[in-house]
């Protein structure tokens, strides 16, 4: 669901570096598998580079990040898991590595507001 041919929101351009690196504590793992000799796997490398940043690792320490490389001609997927338990997962050759990090991102904000109405702190 959802991909290119999604509607498009502006959250984006709204998400600031250190809004978009506070959200990262919500993110309990990342599995990024792809066939390096594939064409489709552009935004799934992409998204794998763009989150091993220093500055998500930095801010989140138990953040674990894990690349399958394959050699099957199976699509690339994006597989993450967040600290609530909750799961988003991408068939990434449909998405842009932005768009996969935007839905992280709207997803990270709903678990902020609900661990802040239920009086919780990612950072216990």
């Amino acid at each position: 669901a959802g991909g290119r041919h999604s509607q498009p929101t502006t959250m984006a351009s709204k998400i600031t570096k250190n809004v978009s690196t506070r959200l990262f504590k919500y993110v309990a793992k990342i599995d990024v598998t792809f066939n390096p000799f594939d064409k489709r796997t552009t935004s799934a490398r992409e998204f794998l580079n763009r989150t091993s940043a220093k500055r998500f690792i930095q801010a989140n320490s138990k953040l674990a990040i894990t690349p399958h490389v394959v050699s099957t001609a199976d699509p690339p997927r994006v597989e993450l898991e967040f600290v609530d338990g909750s799961k988003k997962e991408f068939d990434s050759q449909g998405y842009f590595a932005s768009e996969m990090l935007e839905e992280v991102h709207n997803h990270a904000i709903q678990i902020e507001y609900k661990y802040e109405m239920e009086g919780k702190s990612v950072d216990d």
